[in-house]
């Protein structure tokens, strides 16, 4: 195994020099660095995680923080091809993940406490946004560099990203209305104060002055009685645009059921997940491309360690998002 007393006898500098290179030190001249970095790639070296956090006030690991899950809940499809989006670019940069969950606030609030506290992970990527956000509070106080996924509520000094869901919203409504000449098409979305909704409905609203907004409460049997309820009144609707695959793969259905003129209603929604499959014909999904947000999630949150000529000012990345073209 090749270590740092085989990488300073190969460049003629002292271990302690190695050290602080491999270790990003400010100390060390950005030219030392990338030659010691070249020796320790050409000779193979692998740095030893374990010995490294004991010597470090930051770990080499990157926490990634979930919203509180069920037990149980299987809608994660979303989450984890953001997650294998940010462990492609970690692995890049010999860094290990490690997730916080919990089946409430209080314990994901907890186990994050745990990482920065005995772990020493000063790196966190949050999987959501809330305002006045208890977690992002704990982090800030610990000096941590932090990037959320989805428009922040406050953009105030936050590093995210995110999909321009308005614009994606609007372009997928006119899309499906204009191919399908939709007359009285339905937006559906939850009762969540979740923005990346409140933005596809405004991008809805922007693109059908006149359609109607349908939001359903969280629980799924409330959510089936509520959309029953609802095409039982709006006998005319002639489409879907929904939040996500999910709700437009349940609204369809329920539809179906309850129209009997409309037994394939035309839907659009967002993910590409296993819910828009199901959904066969007429059913469209846009792509906000997770794998690609959960990656440039990782570049923000290192861009503080970028060379001054790589490293930029951005507070955001915006991700371009695919809309599916109608018949294919």
């Amino acid at each position: 195994m090749v270590t740092i007393q085989d990488i300073a006898n190969k460049t003629g500098v002292a271990i302690s020099t190695v050290s602080r290179a491999l270790g990003d030190s400010q100390k060390i001249s950005l030219r030392t660095k990338e030659r010691i970095r070249k020796a320790a790639r050409d000779m193979g070296y692998t740095p030893n995680f374990a010995a490294r956090n004991l010597t470090q006030t930051e770990s080499n690991t990157v926490g990634v923080v979930f919203q509180p899950q069920s037990e149980g809940n299987t809608d994660n499809d979303f989450a984890m091809r953001i997650l294998f989006g940010i462990n492609a670019q970690l692995i890049a940069r010999r860094y290990l993940l490690t997730t916080a969950t919990g089946s409430n606030w209080s314990e994901v609030f907890n186990a994050v406490k745990m990482m920065v506290e005995a772990g020493q992970v000063r790196r966190f990527i949050l999987l959501y946004t809330v305002e006045n956000d208890p977690i992002a509070e704990l982090l800030r106080e610990n000096h941590a560099r932090v990037v959320v996924t989805g428009e922040p509520e406050i953009a105030t000094n936050i590093l995210y990203v995110d999909n321009d869901n308005r614009k994606a919203s609007a372009a997928a409504t006119k899309n499906l209305v204009s191919s399908f000449q939709l007359k009285s098409p339905v937006f559906v979305r939850t009762l969540a104060d979740w923005r990346f909704e409140d933005n596809r409905e405004l991008g809805f609203r922007e693109a059908q002055e006149e359609g109607d907004v349908l939001s359903l409460p969280l629980e799924f049997t409330q959510q089936k009685q509520a959309l029953q309820k609802y095409f039982e009144q709006h006998q005319t609707v002639d489409g879907i645009v929904a939040s996500d695959d999910k709700l437009g793969y349940l609204a369809r259905n329920q539809a179906q059921a309850h129209l009997p003129s409309h037994p394939k209603l035309p839907t659009i929604a967002f993910n590409c997940s296993e819910y828009a499959r199901l959904g066969g014909k007429n059913f469209y999904s846009v792509d906000v491309l997770p794998r690609t947000l959960g990656s440039e999630a990782v570049r923000l949150l290192f861009n503080d360690q970028q060379s001054p000529l790589e490293k930029t000012e951005a507070s955001s990345v915006i991700v371009p998002y695919r809309i599916p073209k109608i018949g294919e």
